[in-house]
């Protein structure tokens, strides 16, 4: 892939480790454990010289640990080293960033060593959570919350689109846990079946045989106020089968999505629930239904719930 931008935050990578690297401070461990936890998180770009994305991670989380307070040796000096060496803009080069740009660049990780080799070698105090977060969603519920074409209410918008227009729904989109953890035994995660069909009405628990197309979709988080800003609703629990569930969404290879993985690295990430049901170019609004295609069972995807109930 091509360079993204002069900026150290342009790539996609580095702007979601911001959220990353922020919700891993709220841990109760100390800093060496918080690069571990982050390495793990993106153990190809933290550990391999040869990945795209190594520099950018190193020098990410050495900036924001340098912003947010945190001394870290190991990391500080691992990032003052790829600087000095001009490791990262011998990368950016290799992936096709201009000589103009380059200078800017360089300009900016030149302010980025001043600013770690002046930095305080005393970490700050930082807040942590005192507790594990409360599970808000429970296994085997049947959820539903209200929808507009395929998109739910954002939770960080409210009822308003993008354009500034109101948010009007049209429809339903229900969900189901199939698993849930705690990341690290604090960061809340769960599981969820989704279905990608929008209906008309509130879902009922009696439609379980219907033909929704339920998609099993990576692990989410789900905070008490995004559950209350979806206006998500518990509509019943279903009588699921976990071993029948285990069965049918087994680990079929590397990189497939399959009950029972890790839901950790989505966990520090924050990756929400709302994620699960946002517009995108092969939503049921804009490709299923126009087109008059239906979803192909697979993997992950089953056309209704009856292979998953309790006899």
């Amino acid at each position: 892939m091509g360079a993204s931008g002069t900026g150290l935050y342009s790539s996609d990578m580095a702007a979601d480790m911001r959220a990353a690297i922020k919700s891993a401070l709220r841990l109760p461990v100390d800093e060496d454990r918080i690069v571990e936890i982050l390495s793990d998180c993106e153990r190809g770009a933290a550990t391999d010289p040869g990945n795209e994305d190594h520099t950018t991670f190193w020098l990410v989380l050495a900036d924001q640990f340098e912003q947010r307070g945190v001394a870290h040796a190991p990391t500080r000096e691992k990032a003052i080293a790829i600087i000095d060496r001009g490791d990262d803009l011998a990368m950016m080069e290799r992936r096709g960033m201009k000589q103009a740009d380059l200078r800017k660049r360089g300009d900016k990780l030149a302010e980025l060593r001043a600013r770690l080799a002046a930095a305080p070698r005393v970490s700050k105090p930082r807040a942590t959570i005192k507790t594990p977060e409360p599970y808000v969603l429970e296994l085997g519920v049947l959820y539903a919350c209200p929808v507009q074409g395929s998109s739910c209410i954002s939770p960080y918008r409210g009822k308003k689109n993008y354009d500034g227009s109101p948010w009007s729904p049209d429809g339903w989109r229900q969900f189901v846990v199939l698993n849930r953890g705690r990341a690290f035994d604090y960061l809340a995660w769960y599981h969820p079946l989704v279905a990608k069909k929008p209906i008309a009405q509130k879902p009922r628990l009696a439609d379980a045989g219907v033909d929704f197309w339920w998609e099993l979709d990576t692990p989410k988080t789900c905070p008490r106020r995004h559950f209350d800003r979806m206006e998500i609703a518990a509509i019943g629990t279903l009588p699921i089968d976990m071993e029948k569930a285990g069965v049918r969404f087994a680990k079929r290879g590397p990189g497939y999505v399959h009950l029972g993985c890790d839901g950790r690295s989505w966990a520090v990430n924050e990756v929400t629930i709302a994620d699960s049901m946002h517009a995108s170019s092969h939503d049921w609004e804009r490709w299923y239904a126009p087109k008059g295609l239906l979803p192909e069972e697979g993997p992950r995807m089953m056309r209704n719930l009856a292979g998953i109930l309790a006899d």
